[in-house]
């Protein structure tokens, strides 16, 4: 059962550099897509920011008891 799960990791790491090799380019290490998001170098990702304020405040008074 050992051989198995060796056959098919083996073989899943062939595919992969099958698939590199085919396109002779490997992905850069430098991309991260961290540093696109904390730095803002895409112009395209959109910012979360309410429509309306959504704070929602009770107005109330303080009632004082006569006594």
């Amino acid at each position: 059962m050992g051989y198995v799960y060796t056959l098919v990791i083996v073989s899943v790491i062939g595919f992969v550099c099958y698939k590199m090799f085919k396109r002779k380019s490997a992905p850069s290490n430098r991309f991260t897509p961290f540093d696109d998001i904390t730095m803002g170098n895409k112009s395209d990702v959109k910012r979360d920011e309410p429509i309306q304020d959504t704070k929602h405040r009770v107005e109330y008074e303080e009632r004082k008891d006569s006594k």
